[in-house]
């Protein structure tokens, strides 16, 4: 086994990199949410938006909301209109949003724009560093000082009966 290991040392190391990559994008993600949560929270504005399109996908439905701030429109597909039944085209919902930058929105009442996104990012980065540990401990395994053992001999100190 340590010798197909030895010879495969490319593959923990594309584990390696696949997961320090999943890590890197999960943190990034989620300073993006606690940023435009920040954003929203350091000076809010309540605006109502209408849900002007509904597009079903696998999983749920993908919801356009559109509001108006400071006569000027702006238009999201990224926030699920939670709390709102039944959440149709032409519903009302509550969005707040940032004063210096409208573009940064969120449901009244949610933490973070996306509040499904945060445990998801936990769950992603822990799984990413378990995943990174064990690709580089096989790293750290395949490409050890030790020559491998040859197959089929005896070992020192042992007889052949």
């Amino acid at each position: 086994m340590r010798s197909l290991i030895r010879r495969a040392w490319f593959l923990p190391l594309t584990g390696a990199l696949a997961a320090l990559l999943a890590l890197v994008l999960s943190t990034v993600a989620a300073l993006s949410q606690w940023r435009t949560s920040s954003r929203i929270d350091a000076a809010p504005l309540r605006v109502d938006a209408t849900i002007t399109a509904a597009v079903a996908m696998k999983g749920g439905t993908r919801y356009t909301l559109t509001y108006r701030v400071a006569d000027r429109d702006y238009s999201t597909d990224s926030l699920t209109p939670h709390g709102v039944r039944p959440p149709g085209i032409g519903t009302t919902v509550p969005l707040e949003v940032a004063a210096d930058d409208p573009e940064a929105s969120r449901v009244t009442g949610s933490h973070y724009p996306d509040d499904a996104l945060q445990p998801t990012m936990i769950l992603v980065a822990t799984a990413a560093v378990a995943g990174l540990a064990i690709s580089l401990r096989f790293l750290h395994t395949a490409t050890g000082r030790n020559p491998p053992e040859p197959l089929n001999q005896p070992r020192p100190g042992c007889s052949a009966a």
